[in-house]
């Protein structure tokens, strides 16, 4: 039987780094197919490529036997019958519910006008065979991230897709949730629909795939049967690569000079969270998408509060209701995403470095001669390599901008850094780099959490790593416990 997709020697780069090396991929019609891989593996872009969302360098696909053309847009591929279910959601905030799923498809009246009526009549059956009873005429900023989900998963099926495509369709949705998807997808597949499964939860893989495909740094693994592999089998096939980097030395200073600790934090995702970290220590938080740990590192600044829980610098409880509270009480906080939270782009090496110190100081009519002063000393020590303070941020490189987020929060002396995903989009060359930075902040007695996604990096510059598992600590590995098969059993919630 000829699959329903088939996709041959895909490659696809972004700012020339391959993130896609000759990567075949097929799917029968009624078959579920898992595709798996660490963060980063290429999974995603893979599937954003087969709805046309991007294109790709080199590579065919075809739809039932008849290439995708060149030029196919998203709408091209609806046509054809491909529907994606993106992680992240892609719903108009101020529109109602009906008028999402139908966006673009909105069925009209004889007099070409639109058939409100028929499009609530048809949202609402499309809600009734998810189990859910939300009003078609409803806005969509009044529902909840779960129900959200669902609406999503309706306007996919609503153009009754050859293909449907879930990138990490359950993270957010509750166990009862996840039962009434599961069965949806029973469905789906007995009417003869492929589905793609973008999943890290090996457990939903055994329960809901028929089999799975295994990409890793971007090049395919393999294709196995779900019924003859295990969850710890999927796990490895995920990172069987050799590591690359050393394992970083066990920590040697005071363990018990602690300097942060967080007890039995929950709000949201998060469920009875609890670590510490003493002086002079690089702690490592691992997981998968959706694990809670960018939370962690946000609910810890101030960004929002604990439901539950209490947090202690050096033995004293604090509660920093802003990040303003936060950088008073000397935490920096590298943002996940630099460019949007981390930097101002437009503004100059010097501004971008001295808005914590202002902040902090509430030195607002800072003499440019002690900025610049500041700013140099700066670029000196984290080797920004620019043309001076001058020059803007958005002109510089992925590992200077990274090191201009450093300088503004070693320019107030942070003694707590936490760095999330410190060196996604920077290349190798520059990570070192930032790993050099870190340690040497380490050793001159600050506290450094590190959250990241690449297993090598929290390996290599961890002194231990506490792996979490939707919003709770599943693992903590310290010594030659540290491996990657470890990271990723307890990522994953397999048993070690």
């Amino acid at each position: 039987m000829a699959p329903v997709i088939e996709m041959k020697g895909i490659c696809k780069s972004f700012f020339g780094v391959r993130v896609l090396d000759m990567v075949d991929f097929q799917i029968n019609k009624g078959e579920v197919r898992a595709l798996c891989g660490e963060n980063g593996a290429g999974k995603s872009t893979l599937m954003k490529i087969l709805a046309a969302v991007y294109t790709h360098e080199i590579g065919e696909s075809f739809v039932d036997g008849k290439p995708i053309p060149k030029n196919a847009t998203p709408k091209t591929m609806h046509h054809m019958g491909i529907s994606f279910i993106h992680q992240e959601l892609n719903l108009v905030e101020n529109m109602t519910v009906a008028q999402n799923i139908f966006l673009g498809r909105e069925p009209r009246n004889k007099f070409g006008y639109v058939d409100f009526p028929a499009m609530n009549r048809e949202a609402a059956s499309l809600l009734d065979q998810l189990g859910e009873t939300i009003s078609p005429t409803a806005k969509i900023s009044s529902l909840k991230i779960a129900q959200k989900q669902m609406v999503e998963i309706a306007k996919a099926i609503s153009i009754e897709p050859k293909v449907l495509i879930m990138d990490e369709p359950t993270a957010v949705l509750s166990l009862k949730d996840t039962e009434v998807l599961f069965n949806l997808i029973k469905k789906l597949k007995a009417r003869n629909i492929g589905i793609v499964y973008i999943s890290h939860r090996l457990r939903e893989i055994k329960e809901i795939a028929d089999t799975v495909t295994v990409l890793r740094d971007g090049k395919f693994i393999a294709t196995k049967e779900v019924s003859e592999v295990s969850e710890k089998d999927i796990a490895a096939l995920m990172v069987g690569r050799e590591v690359s980097e050393s394992i970083a030395d066990d920590f040697t200073g005071n363990t018990s000079d602690i300097v942060l600790e967080a007890q039995n934090i929950s709000a949201g995702i998060l469920q009875n969270v609890s670590f510490k970290i003493a002086k002079g220590e690089i702690l490592g938080f691992a997981g998968l998408v959706g694990a809670g740990r960018s939370e962690l590192m946000e609910l810890i600044f101030g960004l929002y509060k604990a439901e539950n829980g209490t947090i202690k610098l050096k033995g004293k409880p604090i509660t920093p209701k802003s990040a303003r509270d936060a950088i008073n009480l000397n935490m920096g906080f590298a943002t996940e995403d630099r460019k949007s939270t981390g930097l101002v782009l437009g503004r100059s090496i010097c501004e971008n470095t001295d808005y914590v110190h202002k902040i902090k100081t509430r030195d607002f009519l800072a003499f440019p001669k002690k900025m610049l002063g500041r700013c140099g000393k700066m670029i000196d020590r984290l080797s920004i390599r620019c043309r001076g303070p001058d020059q803007l941020v958005r002109n510089l490189s992925g590992g200077n901008q990274q090191k201009v987020v450093f300088a503004k929060w070693l320019s107030v002396n942070s003694e707590i850094m936490i760095v999330d995903e410190p060196t996604r989009g920077i290349d190798v060359g520059a990570r070192q780099e930032i790993y050099t930075i870190l340690r040497e902040l380490a050793n001159e007695g600050k506290a450094i959490i590190v959250v990241s996604s690449d297993i090598t990096e929290v390996l290599s510059i961890c002194h231990r790593i506490l792996v979490m598992h939707q919003g709770e600590i599943s693992g903590e590995l310290i010594g030659k416990d540290r491996t990657e098969q470890n990271i990723m059993n307890y990522a994953a919630n397999v048993a070690v």
